[in-house]
């Protein structure tokens, strides 16, 4: 039995793709997003991410883990 199906893969990816865009846009304009935290939404800027995703160390891009 398969976990994930095709397109629900595909699907999480665009969302990760928009979120990702919205965030460096947020943060170009110093616009606040909201972000859920604590149990209540609180409106923030959100703060660049240095991570590096294509490494040797990293899993291959393509694999859900």
């Amino acid at each position: 039995m398969k976990k994930h199906s095709k397109y629900a893969i595909l699907g999480f990816r665009a969302l990760q793709r928009a979120a990702e865009k919205v965030a460096e846009d947020a943060r170009r304009n110093n616009y606040k997003i909201p972000v859920w935290k604590n149990g209540q939404i609180e409106f923030e800027i959100p703060v660049a991410i240095t991570e590096q995703k294509n490494t040797p160390d990293n899993k291959k891009p393509g694999k859900l883990s």
